[in-house]
């Protein structure tokens, strides 16, 4: 491959011939026309890292061309080759470096792309579902030790489901019985306690479920980092 535009080292072509292919890029940028594309957010959510790959008819001689675009806060760096395969394998192994550079954020958990399209690398989490109070509620009505957990339905997408605390993984579970109960400052005592008794017997019953309904959602992130583990390429 030839370099393009290179911050760190110098180009192989005409300044005339960069501008014209960095203006080439630009523009498929612009219109999301990359053929592959990794990207990872910064902490105010804009994209300001990426690793793109294009494909265009080189300005002059029309031969078609693929380029690797790589951008970060300090490097560009933007690599042609008329090769599609030398491409792919230079993309893949950028994307793969670049993944060894990732940490851990603010909240603990391992950084991942935005996007990405390499396998082995971590990538972005599905949607994930949110606790509401009316699990909160099912919680106090189970019968058992139940706790709310994060699983994978049958399309392998995640969803919050019921079980018992002796057959689910710790590691998963979102919100237990005991945690409910902890909140709400109540305990069986002579009864077991159900929703309906402690919406009769705690003040603002329903500003709490919802607040400990919240606190569960924080715990899903944290169970999908288990369910959702970076694959091996």
């Amino acid at each position: 491959m030839r370099n393009v535009i290179s911050i760190s080292g110098s180009s192989d072509v005409s300044d005339e011939y960069a501008e014209q292919v960095e203006g080439l890029i630009a523009v498929q940028a612009v219109r999301r026309e990359a053929i592959r594309e990794t990207t990872q957010v910064n902490e105010s959510g804009q994209t300001d890292f990426h690793i793109r790959l294009h494909t265009y008819e080189a300005p002059g001689s029309g031969e078609t061309m693929w380029a690797v675009d790589y951008s970060d806060p300090v490097i560009r760096e933007l690599e042609e080759t008329g090769s599609r395969e030398e491409a792919d394998a230079r993309y893949e192994e950028l994307v793969r470096d670049s993944a060894e550079n990732l940490g851990i954020d603010d909240d603990g958990f391992q950084e991942r792309f935005a996007v990405t399209d390499v396998d082995g690398v971590p990538g972005p989490l599905p949607e994930l579902p949110d606790v509401d109070p009316g699990q909160v509620d099912d919680l106090l009505d189970e019968e058992g030790a139940p706790v709310l957990y994060l699983a994978l339905d049958d399309d392998g997408d995640p969803v919050l489901r019921i079980g018992q605390a002796d057959g689910t993984d710790s590691t998963v579970t979102v919100l237990t019985r005991l945690q409910v109960l902890d909140e709400l400052n109540l305990s069986d005592g002579d009864g077991r306690v159900t929703a309906e008794y402690a919406a009769s017997e705690v003040h603002d019953f329903a500003r709490l479920t919802r607040y400990i309904a919240d606190g569960g959602t924080a715990s899903v992130r944290r169970a999908a980092e288990v369910l959702f583990t970076v694959p091996t390429a």
